[in-house]
């Protein structure tokens, strides 16, 4: 199906609409956060939302990043408890890139919502895909392995039914799906900085695991990971933004909102210049992956790389500006606990630093085109 401009902003709006209770009653102050289980529903088996990535061939499928993002921003905005980076992102697009039968069958079967998947990716603070992970048996797609290996932090692993695990197999490269709960799987819940966001150590001990396909582009499906992740980032700053905006209208000071004085009025103006800037380089990553999806090339492949990092860079440099110095403007409100200012925040710093933080992004992409122009 082709989705235009207008149904996008549908799309948006939907989501927002479905998200907007927001996280309050699904929040652990000592744990990780429990599933919202109702919006998921919605979002899957009424909204369809987990089957944007099918292939065009599907009659539920043809829609790609740019529709994903849409989705995960708005959910973003509202901090929605749900795995929708994990499972309607990450795992999508690396079984869509996979693009065997058993990967697409599984994809199939995220799309009617009855499981959920992450991606065991080797380690959550590098830009760069080196599988540590190993497999023992057949390459050949359907097969099963064995995997050994572990991973410090993976997003949404206690909750998933599948974990996808890129895995090193002699001198080739596999995806390989393994069950959770079993057999040599174990996942340790983990409390991070983001409240809304469960986490998990895994450890894989010869746990049993399907072989869905070898030879995957491991560093683009990373790389549209790092787009998505752009998506919640600015969903974020312009959730912050909106607040405080509207708070500088409403808060009452020396007889006047807040917002008439310059100070406050500058601000907000310079935040939304941040704003603009992040939403603009997402506009030019999300279009680079649609085109590595419609066309997956090497020169492609090279563009998705720069603008997913320059993104990353910008993206997470404006969510976590936006959500601090919009906490500042709502004054002694956004330091308590009972106002979301505080979750917003530690949304935006735990995405800045996953799969790389903004200097490391600046570097990768200059480094990258310092090494085209080289070559030039």
């Amino acid at each position: 199906m082709g989705i235009d401009a207008r149904e996008r902003r549908e799309l948006a709006a939907a989501v927002r609409d479905a998200a907007a209770p927001g996280p309050r009653e699904f929040l652990d102050e000592t744990g990780p956060p429990h599933r919202d289980a109702r919006l998921w529903k919605v979002l899957t088996e009424q909204m369809g939302l987990a089957g944007l990535l099918l292939p065009e061939s599907d009659p539920d499928g043809g829609a790609g990043v740019t529709e994903v993002a849409v989705v995960l921003e708005q959910l973003a905005r509202s901090l929605a408890v749900v795995p929708g980076l994990s499972s309607l992102g990450s795992a999508a697009i690396l079984l869509r890139l996979t693009g065997t039968e058993p990967a697409l069958a599984l994809l199939e079967r995220l799309a009617q919502g009855g499981v959920t998947a992450t991606v065991m990716w080797p380690d959550p603070a590098a830009p760069d895909v080196v599988p540590e992970v190993v497999a023992d048996g057949a390459v050949d797609e359907g097969t099963e392995n064995r995997v050994t290996g572990s991973a410090e932090i993976v997003v949404d692993a206690a909750d998933a039914d599948i974990l996808l695990v890129p895995a090193r197999n002699g001198t080739h490269t596999v995806v390989v799906a393994v069950e959770v709960p079993g057999r040599g799987v174990t996942c340790s819940a983990r409390n991070g900085m983001d409240l809304t966001r469960g986490l998990a150590a895994v450890d894989l001990a010869q746990a049993p695991g399907t072989v869905l396909g070898s030879g995957v582009d491991l560093q683009a499906a990373l790389d549209l990971t790092l787009v998505l992740i752009a998506a919640e980032q600015v969903g974020i700053a312009q959730q912050c933004h909106d607040a405080a905006v509207q708070w500088a209208k409403e808060r009452i000071q020396f007889d006047r909102p807040i917002g008439q004085f310059q100070a406050v009025k500058h601000r907000l103006v310079d935040l939304l210049m941040e704003l603009e800037l992040a939403r603009s380089a997402l506009d030019v990553a999300t279009v680079a992956g649609d085109d590595y999806l419609a066309a997956p090339t090497a020169e492609h492949a090279r563009a998705l790389t720069v603008a997913a990092s320059m993104a990353k860079a910008r993206c997470g440099t404006a969510a976590t500006t936006v959500a601090d110095e919009s906490l500042h403007i709502l004054g002694g409100i956004g330091f308590t606990w009972e106002h979301d200012a505080h979750l917003y925040l530690r949304r935006a710093k735990s995405l800045e630093v996953l799969f790389g933080t903004p200097a490391a992004h600046r570097a990768r992409f200059a480094n990258l085109l310092l090494g085209e122009a080289a070559h030039a």
